[in-house]
């Protein structure tokens, strides 16, 4: 094969081959030139090809018009100036020893470089998400305008116009009328295309037979089934209550797949599977419920739409997936908001029905966030929003003295953990009932604050340092204690000499071996933005991210070294708190890492827990991180002493808002309720500034405190 001389002179304004060389995949092959060829004012098209061996591209220009008349003198020619102008340009990839290697046959273009992309008609082509937008807008009867302001403001950079999408829905109609399965080409509206060339698409039925399919039917007839059961079980009383569910279609991308919601004020033990409502992706109704005789009311899509989309949609890309979301008025999840009203969250363990619940287990500490009723449903989006981002790992999100949101990957996983949720709740009111606490692993009795501490709260005698004399020791009032984890619960050189250490020599492993997982692939996306503000802020040490072209080795080895210099600088940020976490985890499950605590903190622990103290843990780490030091301890598993775990998604640990929302949080009325334990001064002067009695704890490796700094040390827990 003839490989042209790169700078050999061309006649017109210079458009440069593609740089040759090679790359892992087709499709990278393929990015690679169409991206080039964008860039130098030209497009390309294949002209063949065998997947697996070899492809040839040309220039989008090549080839001549037929005539269409084969003879005679007058042959009817175009009537429009041709774009063909028989262009030689050509390169080829061909597959060897798995790598795909890129060379160039004829460099040179006869015609002069394109001014805009909208010049070449592959430029113009819908995606095939475009395309199902186009259909279900289409089907609702929206006009082009309106369809092309849709997708324009989904993709800005789009440059098809309304003609392009006037063409696609002639397609569609000639289609439904024909009643036959689109090709690429009709759906398009121009000849099928592969690799990232063009974009290729295609579709199985029309879209007024898909709303026919079996799977619609399906989906209908078990969301009614469903809201009949609920109603038994109390969630749907009163026209109460609703559910949502995504129609399950492998063809079809999970994000753009249908969604089945049951209508308002209507009586729910008598559904039958018209009476759902069936929305596109976008929240456009596609079908509606017929209209019944008097007593019924008129049909009304549910006032939750709005926040089932929310968390149907905008959140499946941030690991909450949700396949089916059951919005349930059942009274134990009304009363169980009412037993702490100012609290902002529900906290349970040490229960059964909590492995019920996704991604938790028997002894973990089960959290949902309870956000504040409105007049109207509608209006809860932004705090839904709020609260699902603060709290990522949560299917749940209470409503207070209203009812419960509860979502999974598909109705069975919805309809399994609200039932779990269902029975913790409950059980959290009946343990309440019985002056039980439902939020400590034994489940003890409630105690009043002497009943806790036994005295009055003051100190009988000045407190001695490293006294452990029980004349010495600090009696204060408080019946929760609040820990700081690093220089308090385990040495700071831990933190510092070992669990850094680890992510920074691990990183690279990790990624290369879960670089394709979809958790791995959220904390890419994290790092990724990330490190786009770094480099906009001027930040020294980031480093650009090349495309995933490159291969992956490129990319991965990139990102070793943004989140290297992110380690080293001791960045207090979420993305490489969530991926250290991910590393960490590994670690400790491997058992190549053993979290370390000073020889006081288990004797300490069991004693507060056997007198009925609460105790919870405040961390810059994440809760996972610290589930992590304390569920491996060189002590053993010290969670079931721990009634909570408290990260920055509460504030900043030197802002005094941040204990104020702990408080808020545990439910304590009165700041001197709770003593908190640190060794960092402006964590202590934030919390006494909430109105918390704290101490400042003196270990090994912990930093000096300004002189007079005027707050009680310790040296052990034991003193307490």
């Amino acid at each position: 094969m003839e490989v042209q001389d790169l700078d050999k002179n061309i006649t017109g304004p210079t458009m440069l081959p593609p740089p040759v060389g090679i790359f892992q995949k087709r499709e990278d092959l393929l990015k690679h030139v169409r991206d080039f060829a964008l860039s130098q004012g030209y497009m390309i098209s294949i002209k063949d090809s065998s997947k697996d061996r070899y492809v040839t591209i040309g220039c989008d220009k090549g080839g001549v018009y037929r005539k269409r008349l084969k003879s005679g003198e007058n042959m009817r020619q175009r009537k429009m100036p041709t774009r063909l102008t028989n262009c030689p340009f050509e390169v080829v990839g061909k597959k060897d020893d798995e790598l795909w290697t890129l060379t160039i046959k004829n460099g040179e273009h006869n015609h002069e470089p394109s001014t805009h992309v909208s010049d070449h008609p592959s430029c113009r082509r819908f995606t095939e998400e475009e395309i199902l937008i186009i259909r279900e807008m289409s089907a609702a009867g929206k006009r082009p305008r309106q369809i092309l302001k849709v997708l324009r403001q989904r993709n800005p950079d789009l440059i098809s116009d309304s003609r392009n999408v006037y063409n696609v829905k002639a397609k569609i109609r000639r289609e439904s009328l024909s009643d036959s399965p689109s090709s690429s080409s009709a759906a398009t509206g121009g000849e099928p295309s592969e690799g990232g060339v063009g974009n290729e698409v295609g579709t199985t039925t029309s879209f007024g037979g898909y709303m026919e399919t079996k799977g619609v039917r399906e989906a209908r007839a078990f969301a009614s089934e469903l809201c009949r059961h609920m109603y038994t079980l109390g969630w749907f009383s009163g026209t109460g209550g609703s559910i949502t569910i995504k129609v399950h279609d492998d063809s079809i991308p999970k994000p753009r797949q249908l969604i089945l919601i049951s209508p308002s004020g209507v009586q729910k033990e008598r559904m039958v599977p018209e009476d759902m409502y069936v929305l596109s992706s976008d929240g456009f109704i596609l079908s509606t419920p017929p209209l019944k005789p008097y007593p019924h009311n008129p049909p009304k899509c549910t006032d939750c739409a709005p926040l089932f989309m929310k968390v149907a949609n905008e959140f499946v890309y941030e690991m909450c997936d949700a396949g089916a979301v059951i919005h349930s008025h059942g009274m134990e999840s009304c009363i169980v908001t009412m037993i702490l009203p100012f609290s902002k969250e529900f906290r349970i363990t040490n229960m059964e029905m909590i492995k019920g619940i996704k991604g938790h287990g028997y002894h973990d500490e089960l959290v949902v966030p309870i956000i504040e009723n409105t007049a109207h449903e509608a209006e809860l989006v932004e705090s839904l929003t709020e609260a699902i981002k603060a709290y990522p790992r949560t299917t749940a999100v209470l409503v207070r003295n209203h009812g419960v949101y509860v979502w999974g990957d598909s109705w069975i996983s919805a309809k399994t953990q609200a039932e779990c949720y269902h029975y913790l709740f409950d059980a959290a009111i009946k343990l309440h009932q019985l002056g039980l606490d439902w939020s400590t692993p034994t489940h003890g009795p409630i105690r009043g604050i002497n009943g806790i501490w036994g005295c009055n709260g003051t100190m009988s005698r000045a407190l001695k340092v490293g006294g452990l004399s029980l004349d010495y020791m600090i009696e204060p009032s408080q019946r929760c204690i609040l820990l700081d984890i690093e220089g308090t619960i385990t040495p700071r050189s831990f933190i510092t000499d070992v669990l850094f250490p680890y992510s920074h020599a691990n990183v690279g492993k990790h990624l290369a071996a879960t670089f394709d997982s979809k958790e791995t692939q959220v904390d890419i996306n994290l790092l990724r933005s990330q490190i786009q503000d770094d480099l906009e802020q001027g930040v020294v040490s980031a480093v650009p991210i090349p495309p995933d072209y490159v291969g992956k080795e490129l990319v991965i080895a990139s990102f070793v070294a943004n989140v290297e210099a992110m380690i080293k600088a001791n960045r207090n940020i979420t993305a490489l708190k969530q991926l250290q976490d991910r590393i960490w985890r590994t670690g400790f499950q491997s058992n190549e890492l053993v979290g370390v605590v000073f020889d006081d903190v288990p004797v300490a622990l069991e004693r507060w827990h056997a007198s009925g103290i609460k105790v919870y843990t405040y961390s810059s780490g994440s809760r996972e991180a610290q589930q992590l030091i304390l569920s491996n301890s060189n002590y053993g598993d010290l969670r079931k002493y721990l009634c909570g775990f408290f990260d920055t998604t509460m504030g900043n640990k030197k802002e005094t808002q941040s204990y104020f929302e702990i408080l808020r949080t545990v439910g304590i009325d009165r700041a001197l309720d709770m003593f908190f334990v640190t060794d960092v001064f402006q964590e202590a002067v934030a919390a006494r500034d909430a109105g918390l009695e704290v101490v400042i704890s003196i270990r090994p490796g912990n930093g000096p405190l300004p002189e007079n700094h005027g707050f009680r040390t310790i040296e052990t827990f034991l003193e307490i």
